[in-house]
């Protein structure tokens, strides 16, 4: 600055000026900040700091210094300082680092939990609907609003006629006003068991495999959504949506996953596209039904189901009822007791129909004949398998005493005493 202030003083007695008269006008306004002004003008009304006889060659470098760093010379008449343009975070940081200060994603106060309703505030695409080099003007910019080449020779600049400028932004116009229409447009899903749960509603068929892979022949259907919570050190409480689903295409091929994610589209989609990787094969009898009756126990969760002619429907738990329409099964009874715990209903239920046994392998294993007796044909036996092996000569060996578990509801039912003998009682008032 020392020098820049010597070398002003040597200026004006080279130009022939009045000293501080073209500084203070062009120079210093546009290049020294206001204190380095006040102090120069002070400089100047006194005179110059040195004569130029006594250091000449100091004050010609220094001149040529300050002309050099500070000044932009044009014309001998007409001196300009650099200009200098003022810097802010608006203009430094990016569009995600100023969005992410407006939606409040990060900080100690999202750390802690704290924000919890400006979190859920969306992210507007400002730029949408605008293109780029498109104005009120309707000037035609090659490269940007109309292509850069045509008919093998590069485009010049050009500009719309008003009627074909009034037309572009009448449809602009008419796109945002389609833009919030569909915003206020509620999507209607599906109905699923019941009309404000999740359960039993469909999400179509997964997403095309990685080698391109499709899966139009499957369904996929919900069957429980939770929000489940894990206690963090630093985020607190955190909030995560678990969902299940199962999929099948209805001729035997289904299967089951959980998804978790912290917004619930990504769960459902998660889930899904997992449950694929899973299938089981479940063997269907006649393709409507199971080939014996299955009782199992998974946990605390108690399954019992029972094969049923054709024509009986799906009697059973309504998590059952769709996943047995995903398999393919049209006719069997169930019933579920103990622990409804969706996961471990689902988990039993897929077990207990993949290790069925089929009239097949039954019949491989003892050597026998398996023969089976329908309504519509009275006492005669159907046989349904035959041994792949030599036939056993020997028959099976009974025992004495069958080794049966007996429930006590067939039991009530076989004996026709399937209500309480106490459902009929007229209690005293008390």
């Amino acid at each position: 600055m020392a020098a820049a202030v010597r070398a002003a003083g040597c200026l004006s007695v080279l130009c022939g000026l009045p000293a501080g008269h073209l500084w203070a006008r062009q120079l210093f306004l546009n290049t020294f900040p206001t204190t380095s002004i006040l102090a120069f003008k002070t400089a100047i009304s006194n005179g110059p700091l040195s004569s130029p006889g006594t250091r000449g060659n100091h004050h010609y470098a220094s001149l040529t210094h300050a002309l050099q760093t500070q000044c932009c010379i044009y014309s001998p008449s007409s001196w300009m300082g650099q200009q200098y343009r003022p810097y802010s975070f608006f203009t430094k940081l990016t569009a995600d680092e100023l969005w992410k200060g407006a939606l409040a994603e990060t900080g100690a106060g999202a750390r802690k939990g704290r924000g919890k309703r400006a979190k859920k505030r969306r992210r507007k695409d400002l730029n949408r609907g605008q293109i780029v080099g498109e104005g009120r003007s309707g000037f035609l910019w090659p490269g940007l609003n109309v292509p850069l080449m045509r008919n093998g020779t590069v485009q010049s600049i050009a500009q719309r006629s008003k009627e074909e400028q009034e037309k572009v932004e009448a449809s602009i116009v008419q796109q945002r006003e389609e833009w919030e229409r569909r915003k206020k447009i509620k999507v209607k899903r599906e109905r699923g068991w019941s009309g404000n749960t999740w359960g039993g509603v469909s999400l179509g068929p997964p997403d095309p495999g990685p080698n391109g892979e499709t899966y139009e022949d499957f369904d996929t259907r919900i069957l429980e959504v939770k929000n489940v919570f894990n206690m963090t050190a630093k985020e607190g409480r955190k909030k995560s949506v678990r969902v299940l689903v199962a999929v099948g295409n209805g001729r035997g091929a289904a299967g089951f996953a959980v998804g978790k994610a912290a917004e619930r589209m990504d769960a459902f989609r998660k889930a899904k596209n997992k449950a694929v990787n899973f299938l089981h094969y479940i063997e269907r009898y006649g393709d409507h039904t199971i080939f014996h009756d299955v009782s199992l126990t998974f946990k605390r969760t108690h399954i019992k189901m029972k094969k049923q002619p054709r024509g009986y429907g799906l009697r059973c738990h309504r998590a059952i009822i769709t996943m047995c329409r995903l398999i393919g099964i049209k006719d069997m009874y169930a019933k579920v007791s103990g622990s409804v715990n969706m996961l471990n209903l689902t988990r039993g239920f897929f077990h207990g129909l993949s290790h069925q046994e089929t009239h097949q392998q039954l019949a491989d294993k003892k050597g026998l004949h398996v023969v089976e007796f329908r309504e519509e044909c009275g006492p005669l036996p159907i046989v349904v398998a035959s041994p792949q092996s030599a036939l056993r000569k020997d028959p099976e060996p009974e025992d004495e005493v069958p080794d049966t578990r007996l429930d006590w509801d067939d039991v009530k039912t076989a004996q026709g005493m399937k209500r309480s003998v106490w459902s009929g009682l007229k209690r005293a008032a008390t």
